[in-house]
């Protein structure tokens, strides 16, 4: 699923031009503790998996709701020209990845992403840091 939503976002959010990363660019990125270059990158995170009550079938089946949560981490580099003209229309960067992802599913899933959370993350050496939360509804369907 996180690669469907790399691919939804590079084709979708125009800023981003290539610079989307999954949770090991992340990982590799903060390991390194150099701030990304290109002014504006993201990544897209497994985010938390929440279980819903347990619906029982008298079919042999575990049937369970499951909210699938991913993150996408936006990292903008203020001292890059790239990363502050992102800074200038963040709010509009924001919602383009927000448009890009609520409504859409990547698959089979029971339902749609939608937003969850928005803020802003600590960060230092010249980034400015978003945390944007999407969830998404599925199933866990286990025969018993």
């Amino acid at each position: 699923m996180l690669a469907d939503i790399k691919t939804r976002l590079e084709a979708r959010v125009v800023e981003l031009d290539g610079r989307v990363g999954l949770a090991s660019d992340f990982a590799a990125a903060l390991k390194s503790g150099r701030a990304p270059r290109g002014g504006v990158n993201v990544y897209v995170l497994p985010g938390t998996t929440q279980g819903l009550p347990v619906e029982v079938t008298g079919a042999g089946m575990f049937v369970q709701t499951v909210r699938r949560g991913v993150t996408v981490a936006s990292l903008l580099q203020s001292t890059d020209p790239r990363g502050i003209r992102a800074l200038e229309t963040i709010d509009a960067f924001l919602t383009d990845i927000q448009q890009a992802i609520c409504g859409w599913a990547p698959g089979d899933e029971v339902g749609v992403f939608e937003l969850v959370a928005e803020r802003q993350a600590p960060a230092q050496n010249g980034l400015f840091a978003y945390i944007t939360e999407f969830r998404i509804n599925d199933q866990l369907r286990i025969p018993t």
